[in-house]
């Protein structure tokens, strides 16, 4: 395999490198949306969602099409999509490891202290 799909691929993982970029695909993933569309559900500008959407149509993660004077933006390809839910999904799995490492890790010290605070309890008496 030559590198150059490495390179095409690495190039294309930048489109997940932003996060508004990230929920333009979450939001495409829910179906076809306008420009206008896209800000309002962003809450930011359209001239910035137009430069978020030109990266991602260069590098063929959107398609567009006319209808009127409208332009509608969806997904290329749904696979695209499914990367970033994958992506996300380990990230929260790994969250989760993480959070419930360190509730047991309180657990222990908490129970150490109880242990403890009992020893000196009954020393004391």
């Amino acid at each position: 395999m030559t590198t150059d799909i490495f390179k095409l691929h690495a190039s294309f993982c930048g489109i997940f490198s932003s996060d508004i970029r990230l929920r333009i695909m979450w939001l495409l993933a829910e179906g076809e949306k306008t420009v206008t569309e896209l800000a309002n559900a962003l809450n930011i500008t359209v001239a910035n969602v137009s430069q978020h959407l030109s990266i991602m149509r260069s590098l063929g993660a959107v398609a567009s099409r006319r209808e009127g004077r409208a332009i509608y933006y969806h997904i290329a390809n749904q696979k695209f999509y499914q990367g970033a839910l994958l992506i996300r999904e380990g990230l929260l799995e790994e969250m989760e490891k993480r959070l419930n490492a360190v509730h047991l890790e309180q657990k222990i010290t908490e129970d150490e202290t109880e242990v403890e605070h009992e020893q000196k309890e009954i020393l004391a008496d």
